[in-house]
């Protein structure tokens, strides 16, 4: 009887590793999907900002060719999405800190002797 219970125990012992190891797989490919989506979005953004900065830059330089509205709603965008992204980057940077580490596995729970 206790060979049987034995093999039992270690068939579900086998059984909770093998679970926890996929579990474990599924984590590892989501933490790298999510990398590449954040890379992707990072490279978006860095692009749209040297747009905007280039673009009002342009207005500023050439003052004397756009009204002053103009020059004044290129100034104010530039200032705006400058500290835009110096808030992004903080929260992004400070808010955001290592992920607690766990065990993948759990300890196995032996059965109380008789």
């Amino acid at each position: 009887m206790t060979n049987a219970l034995d093999a039992i125990m270690l068939a579900q012992a086998e059984e909770r590793l093998r679970q926890e190891q996929a579990i474990f797989n599924q984590r590892i490919a989501q933490d790298q999907e999510s990398f590449s989506q954040r890379k992707v979005i990072a490279w978006i953004v860095i692009a749209v900002f040297v747009a905007i900065c280039a673009f009002c830059g342009y207005v500023i330089v050439n003052s004397g060719d756009f009204s002053t509205g103009t020059v004044t709603a290129a100034t104010t965008a530039l200032l705006v999405e400058a500290l835009g992204l110096v808030r992004a980057i903080l929260k992004g940077t400070m808010g955001v800190g290592p992920k607690e580490l766990e065990p993948t596995t759990a300890m196995p729970e032996l059965p109380a002797p008789e």
